[in-house]
């Protein structure tokens, strides 16, 4: 079974900023990330962002699900520690069903 990481980010970002952290992700991780925003109510929020960047880890990977997620916090640490004002992040695992008794 494969396992979805999420990385969730919130806060002051910048126009580059979601792909220079999916970029980071890839380069750090291996794997290929997709960038999700989440809308609160269609309403603009004056700068402040939420993105989710997610990647799954299957079993055909050759980076095992907690390097891979020990990478990804690596790089939500560094970016947060390149801020005056640091993100809400978090980085979460749970079971991918859409690739249940697949090869990943």
């Amino acid at each position: 079974m494969a396992v979805k990481i999420s990385v969730s980010v919130k806060g002051q970002l910048g126009l580059d900023d979601p792909d220079r952290m999916l970029g980071e992700l890839a380069a750090e991780t291996g794997l290929t990330w997709h960038r999700r925003e989440v809308e609160e109510d269609g309403v603009l929020t004056g700068g402040i962002v939420e993105i989710i960047l997610v990647a799954v880890v299957g079993k055909a990977t050759e980076m095992t699900v907690s390097a891979a997620v020990d990478a990804a916090k690596h790089v939500v640490e560094r970016w947060r520690g390149e801020r005056l004002d640091p993100l809400d992040t978090a980085v979460d695992t749970e079971p991918d069903p859409g690739t249940t008794g697949q090869d990943g």
